[in-house]
């Protein structure tokens, strides 16, 4: 028995023709007149029967229908397996707050809708927890916002120039009065994160000057703490663009040369799986080292 020869008879009753359903799976009326034939003869049953020019299903026919139309879902289903199987799976990512916000978020709604039984996992940590969660196989992908250069294990994958601000809620603020003012308060997260890390250094190399700080753990937390007037912070754009097209916070110009990319890192001895290459297309790098 053949599955081919299964499918030839659940046409034939959907049909109730043996040249319709020849036509619907691409076979002569003979090929299958042929193969109902032979499952008869296995089955040891009359299925079909020709009366007043119209295809009749027999008793022993209506009560194998239920059997074979079971037999070819499973057998589709086995059929597809593969296929079924390459589609799930899992994808660890790592990323700071930042990137999560202002590029990741967005990418895994559209993986999800291309990819909806793969499982995503995601943790938001610092740059370098990021880096070394990945060397570490704990997760696939690491974001990192960073001017240096990672680990010779990973390939970089760099996403270019992440504009860099300096914001206040004084609407007349400089960056010359900012540096006089000895009660100035600098508001920030975690001192591994790489734009405090620039702000800070280009603060001393070119004017010897350390503000007392406030570190928060969150954005969030951050711009409200700026916005109310204690302190100023140096953040990604598209971290307080509302705020600064809403008026709640402004622009300070500064000095500071800015160097801090976002880098999507991969590692080296890692199996390129479809979900990964699938990922790895929503981002378009400027260069991969």
């Amino acid at each position: 028995m053949e599955i081919r020869e299964l499918l030839t008879f659940k046409t034939i009753v959907a049909t109730r023709s043996f040249s319709k359903a020849a036509d619907q799976l691409g076979y002569t009326q003979s090929t299958v007149s042929m193969q109902i034939q032979r499952l008869e003869a296995e089955l040891g049953a009359k299925l079909l029967t020709y009366q007043q020019r119209r295809v009749q299903v027999t008793e022993a026919g209506q009560r194998l229908l239920p059997l074979v139309e079971q037999t070819l879902t499973s057998f589709d289903d086995v059929a597809h397996w593969a296929t079924r199987t390459q589609e799930m799976g899992r994808l660890r990512i790592a990323a700071p707050e930042s990137l999560t916000i202002s590029l990741l978020a967005a990418k895994l709604q559209h993986f999800q809708q291309q990819w909806p039984l793969v499982e995503l996992q995601l943790q938001n940590a610092t740059c370098l927890h990021n880096e070394a969660a990945l060397l570490r196989h704990d997760v696939d992908v690491a974001f990192m916002m960073w001017p240096s250069q990672p680990d010779t294990r990973l390939i970089d994958h760099d996403l270019g120039l992440q504009d860099i601000v300096l914001v206040t809620s004084q609407a007349n603020q400089t960056y010359e009065a900012l540096l006089a003012d000895r009660t100035a308060t600098f508001v920030i997260n975690e001192p591994d994160c790489s734009y405090r890390n620039q702000f800070e250094t280009a603060l001393w190399q070119q004017h010897q000057r350390k503000f007392r700080t406030i570190m928060l753990p969150s954005i969030a937390a951050i711009k409200a703490t700026v916005v109310n007037g204690i302190g100023f912070s140096y953040l990604p754009r598209k971290m307080v663009q509302q705020e600064l097209t809403a008026g709640e916070l402004f622009e300070v110009s500064t000095d500071i040369d800015n160097h801090v990319h976002a880098h999507l890192l991969t590692r080296r001895d890692q199996a390129v799986t479809p979900q990964l290459t699938a990922f790895l297309n929503l981002f378009e790098p400027i260069a991969e080292k």
